[in-house]
């Protein structure tokens, strides 16, 4: 009787509402890896991940990160191919369709900037000027001081410094600017009609046809984060029923996908961040 391989020892840092880290979790979920240890990390309140701790593990600054049997793995695209490749036999990357699913990916990832400006271009317009000040303190404010006080340690300095000018030069302000929002929304239109066209041609319930695959967790973020600012107004009836379908796999509930504002813990901190504003 063969042995069977032990299970590997997994510890994720990922945060609720980003969808890179969804895109991880699903992707662990899906594999049915059992044992997974999930650290959260706020980024959109006390900012974790611009303190020491965390940059020892990522000094990107970004989640997720993955621990994988003591290897770090810190992207979420690098994150999907290492499991799916690890754990072949559960059919998320199947040779056949490689070509189809590394193309559906790779035109998400392009887009991924304007994912971001999507998301809190629009949070900032639907709750105002309390949502502007609440994402002004966390990503500048609250950003700035720990960086600046990681630049006092010298292991940290020549990263910190770099952060530090990059948060310089960007203007948050700008995400609720109309043609950034257009250009947000046109950028969505474009990724859900590229996975229309994707289920038609696959002609199953899925993507590539009757697999599950790495297209689909990805799908499921995206479709996700759309519905999050958007409800279902920008899907199309072929893509109400995959969204169903995608939502009823057991994954969606295990792997804390954030659909609506009340599912993230940003909106908790908003109001207590709206409550504390108003009293004073």
């Amino acid at each position: 009787m063969t042995a069977q391989a032990p299970s590997p020892e997994i510890v994720t840092y990922t945060a609720d509402l980003s969808i890179c880290s969804q895109i991880c979790r699903l992707v662990l979920e899906e594999h049915q890896l059992a044992g997974i240890r999930d650290v959260e990390v706020d980024i959109e309140y006390t900012m974790e991940n611009y303190e020491a701790w965390f940059v020892r593990i990522q000094p990107k600054m970004t989640v997720p990160v993955m621990q994988y049997d003591g290897l770090y793995v810190g992207d979420s695209k690098e994150i999907m191919y290492f499991v799916a490749q690890r754990h072949s036999q559960l059919g998320l990357y199947p040779p056949a369709y490689r070509g189809p699913i590394d193309a559906f990916i790779d035109d998400f990832y392009n887009h991924f900037r304007l994912v971001g400006a999507f998301t809190f271009g629009h949070l900032q317009v639907q709750h105002g000027e309390p949502m502007q000040r609440f994402v002004r303190r966390a990503k500048t404010t609250v950003t700035t001081a720990k960086l600046r006080a990681l630049l006092r340690q010298p292991e940290f300095e020549t990263a910190a410094r770099a952060r530090l000018e990059q948060i310089a030069q960007r203007d948050l302000a700008r995400m609720t600017e109309p043609g950034i929002l257009t250009r947000a929304d046109r950028a969505m239109t474009k990724l859900l009609a590229a996975a229309q066209t994707q289920l038609a041609r696959g002609g199953g319930p899925w993507l590539m046809g009757p697999a599950y695959t790495l297209a689909d967790v990805v799908a499921t973020a995206l479709l996700a984060r759309i519905h999050l600012i958007k409800g279902q107004a920008m899907f199309t009836p072929p893509l109400i029923k995959y969204w169903e379908r995608l939502q009823a796999r057991p994954s969606f509930r295990s792997a804390s996908v954030c659909s609506t504002w009340d599912d993230t813990a940003m909106s908790v901190h908003f109001a207590a961040f709206s409550k504390d504003s108003a009293a004073c």
